[in-house]
């Protein structure tokens, strides 16, 4: 029985593999391992991904230069000991090997096992220092995987193997006598640890019970953390996608070991695949719902699940990525890319209705809309949010979540400001009190209908956020999707007694160049470019109802964050309305490729508030068509010209 993923020949082999599939990656590798031996440092999950932090020597494993509590949960995860174990791997050198228990050794004797501590302090969330809870979770995972790493290392050879085993057992005793809450993502990390203890050290007295308080602990999590949808209950798509590998690698590493977990614990894991799936675009990274990174890749976690599951439904709609050779090695590696090369994706439509997902799918687009509860504190003020992908190209964009450090940045990209939907007086949908907090009352949404078929996808769907004012206001959307037509139809429902300003929001991405042709007047007219393609959009609008002046189309700058840290200036389009009482802005987006000779003309836009009627009649190819939707129908009509 094994007690790692890969034996160490296994290992040496994957190494040389990381080299030619992933030179990038193995060359970051290399880099981190060779500033880890100067005793420098960037830190994941901080604001400062450029700068290499000198931390002393020996290192001082709470020296934090910022004032981000996140500086020191993330040095003292030693997650660059996995970098300086791929380097022993792909260079042989043993300076890698001596930095590794270097590190190791300072830092036990600078962090010796807390004493005197409080139940309650230990096991808060957000205690400071190294010894959270979720920081020995991760640590011990990150000293098992380097040891494994280097264990053909003659000078690991010696004492240092007890050392490690008697830390491991100490902070096993800390995960087993601290435990926190099965309801948050933190505890999943903790048993995931002493799991991998456990099966590291079976040779320890106690392993037997770390094994079972880890697995039944573990089954706790996936009960409380994994709702009826299989979508975990922060409703954000980096923690769902992360919670893939926290529940699968102890059940792939209780299979290898001999000690196989309830059959039961992987079905519930494989219910997680069909969130992960749905979000995945056709442009191969994934919606980035709440707290998520822009530039997520579902597909190496949808492989990954497969992979741990043995389901090469699974594996084949997904991706190989580094974490799969590292984990599955060369063979199994190359048996999953096979699968891959003839798998084709999933065009259908798929809704998530008891969570309140909603994606849109043909051959040429990706609709996604966002009518889910907020999650807690990894949530955005972002109900009835919106993403839109045409021919691959993302045209409205999450802003992702940039940072977790209190000011006006977490704000900001928490902010319903920040997302595609529609602010009321530039205020958030639910109030924002903290980056772990939100305020009272939480926006909650609705559907009212959902249809996809041949001709259309259409959803209808409101919020009650901005219910909480002194001039209660219900936001209503209809939004259809054409299969037929290349355009999308968007209609926004702002009911209310009172004067208010609104805005309909458009978070573009970085390269998008907008033009505003015609900022105001009866159907006023935005043209969107993309730098180094062909895709151009038009964007048409319509208002109607309560209006104090008319409709102003402006570009604005926003902000977007492909990954934690870094963060880049991008247009934001922004229709701005006055109203006092009842109005609708309908707006309708045509994409166009100049190579594309066919052409689409919009004829004629109406809204009727009174009875919450819209319409839209046009031309396309030779054909006319119309579009009416009202509070209980869709109609789409289709007459050629000579008929």
């Amino acid at each position: 029985m094994k007690d790692f993923y890969l034996s160490s020949e296994e290992l040496a082999e994957t190494a040389r593999k990381y080299v030619l599939e992933y030179p990038e990656h193995a060359e970051a590798a290399l880099q981190i391992a060779d500033h880890a031996c100067r005793n420098e440092f960037i830190i994941p999950y901080t604001n400062d991904l450029s700068t290499w932090i000198p931390m002393g020597t020996p290192v001082n494993w709470l020296y934090n230069p910022s004032r981000d509590p996140e500086f020191t949960w993330g040095i003292n995860r030693h997650w660059h000991m996995l970098d300086l174990g791929k380097a022993y791997l792909m260079n042989d050198n043993e300076k890698y090997v001596s930095v590794y228990m270097e590190h190791f050794r300072s830092w036990r004797a600078q962090n010796p096992v807390p004493q005197g501590i409080t139940y309650e302090e230990a096991v808060y969330f957000q205690q400071l220092g190294p010894w959270r809870l979720l920081e020995n979770g991760l640590r011990v995972q990150s000293w098992i995987t380097a040891y494994k790493y280097m264990e053909g290392s003659p000078q690991l050879a010696g004492e240092f193997l007890g050392e490690l085993k008697e830390a491991l057992a100490e902070h096993a005793e800390y995960l087993t006598r601290y435990l926190g809450d099965t309801h948050i993502n933190h505890a999943m990390m903790h048993m995931q640890g002493l799991f991998m203890i456990a099966t590291f050290c079976p040779e320890h007295e106690r392993a037997p019970y770390w094994r079972q308080l880890a697995v039944e602990r573990l089954e706790l999590c996936l009960v409380h953390q994994i709702g009826p949808e299989g979508i975990q209950s922060e409703l954000t798509t980096h923690y769902h996608d992360a919670s893939i590998e926290m529940f699968g690698t102890p059940y792939l590493l209780g299979r290898l070991s001999g000690y196989p977990f309830p059959a039961s614990y992987g079905e519930q894991l494989a219910r997680m695949a069909a969130f992960t799936e749905a979000m995945i675009r056709p442009d191969g990274r994934s919606t980035p719902l709440g707290d998520s990174n822009l530039i997520s890749h579902g597909q190496n976690n949808l492989a990954l699940l497969g992979a741990i599951l043995q389901r090469e439904d699974l594996i084949s709609r997904g991706s190989v990525s580094p974490e799969l050779l590292w984990m599955f090695g060369t063979e199994q590696f190359d048996r999953f890319r096979e699968l891959q090369n003839s798998s084709r994706p999933d065009l259908s439509s798929i809704a998530f209705p008891q969570t309140g997902y909603y994606v849109m799918r043909d051959a040429r687009q990706y609709v996604f809309l966002d009518a889910a509860a907020m999650g807690g504190a990894h949530g955005h003020a972002d109900a009835l949010a919106m993403e839109w992908v045409w021919n691959k190209q993302l045209i409205f964009a999450d802003p992702g979540r940039y940072t977790y450090e209190e000011g006006q940045w977490r704000h900001y990209f928490k902010s319903t400001r920040a997302h595609t939907t529609v602010t009321v007086d530039s205020l958030d949908q639910t109030p924002y009190l903290s980056t772990q907090a939100w305020g009272e009352p939480e926006a909650k949404a609705a559907v009212h209908r959902w249809e996809s078929g041949e001709s259309y996808h259409f959803i209808d769907a409101s919020h009650d956020g901005y219910m909480r004012l002194e001039s209660p206001v219900l936001h209503r959307r209809w939004l259809l999707a054409s299969t037929e037509l290349p355009l999308l139809m968007l209609v926004d429902w702002l009911e209310t007694d009172g004067g208010h300003a609104i805005e309909q929001r458009f978070q573009l991405l970085p390269e998008a160049k907008v033009q505003v042709l015609s900022g105001e007047g009866d159907c006023p007219h935005t043209h969107l470019d993309y730098s180094g393609t062909s895709m151009g959009v038009d964007l048409y609008w319509k208002a109607a109802g309560n209006l104090e002046g008319g409709l102003e189309i402006a570009q604005e700058t926003g902000w977007i964050s492909e990954i934690y840290g870094s963060k880049e200036e991008a247009p934001v389009v922004n229709a701005r309305l006055s109203v006092h009482g009842t109005a609708g802005i309908m707006a309708v987006f045509v994409p166009a490729g100049y190579a594309d000779p066919e052409t689409l003309i919009l004829n004629e836009m109406t809204l009727d508030p009174d009875n919450r009627v819209a319409a839209l009649l046009g031309e396309y190819d030779g054909t006319a068509f119309r579009i009416t939707i009202s509070g209980d129908e869709v109609d789409c009509s289709y007459k050629g010209r000579g008929d």
